[in-house]
């Protein structure tokens, strides 16, 4: 079931790798170091900006995926998702790029960049929660496998409720490492690096066998036709 739960276990098991991507973002961040609870309130308005464009996000993700469920397209939605994911995350280096830069996702970098560096020498309660929105635009592999998800909800509560979890999920690696960079050591983000392809591979499996609608319960459920309209049976009257 997409939904809340599914998001916040997503995200807290790639909390990992958002450390790793955007750990180093959370550092920069002009915070007040005066007090211990004057950085928890910062880091909590930065964090607090990445989920409200992660729930923004799946706004859009759940709308188009309560859209394909009614139209009785979300299963092939679903396997091309999962083909999809293992061609794009496992495309080499060069490839990638063009690919990105074909998707315009090198101006969508180069704008973040620029609004990084006006925000950061401007430090307010508004500017880090605006550094956390521009921070939760960043194009990044494992919020794609979380959009993707959310996009497979039956409705758009689903979608947005997903989405909203998954940022809540990243939540608690991302405060900690604000407050204290020291919790995570660079071996450790390496290694969870190391296991991002693994998770993509059973991502995309699962899309796969979604699409395919063999009747398994859970993992590959045989959805019903929304455009099959229910028999109508009619007694006479004795």
């Amino acid at each position: 079931m997409i939904g809340l739960w599914s998001g916040f276990l997503m995200g807290l098991l790639g909390s990992f790798h958002c450390v790793g991507m955007c750990g180093a973002i959370a550092l920069s961040i002009p915070m007040d170091l005066s007090t211990r609870l004057a950085l928890i309130r910062d880091a909590v308005l930065y964090n607090s900006g990445r989920v409200i464009t992660y729930t923004l996000i799946g706004v859009l993700l759940g709308y188009f995926g309560e859209t394909f469920f009614k139209s009785g397209y979300q299963q092939w939605i679903a396997f091309e998702l999962g083909i999809l994911i293992v061609i794009v995350y496992f495309l080499p280096g060069t490839l990638g790029s063009k690919f990105s830069r074909w998707l315009g996702l090198s101006y969508l970098t180069d704008f973040i960049k620029k609004g990084f560096s006006w925000l950061l020498h401007r430090p307010s309660p508004a500017t880090f929660v605006l550094i956390g929105m521009l921070n939760g635009l960043l194009p990044c592999g494992f919020i794609y496998m979380a959009g993707a998800t959310a996009i497979l909800a039956d409705s758009m509560t689903g979608g947005i409720l997903h989405m909203t979890g998954f940022g809540m999920g990243t939540v608690p690696m991302m405060l900690a490492t604000a407050i204290s960079s020291r919790l995570i050591s660079i071996k450790v983000r390496n290694t969870i690096k190391g296991v991002r392809p693994y998770l993509a591979v059973l991502l995309a499996t699962l899309f796969i066998l979604r699409g395919l609608g063999l009747g398994i319960p859970y993992i590959s459920p045989k959805l019903p036709d929304p455009n099959q309209k229910e028999a109508i049976y009619c007694h006479p009257v004795k």
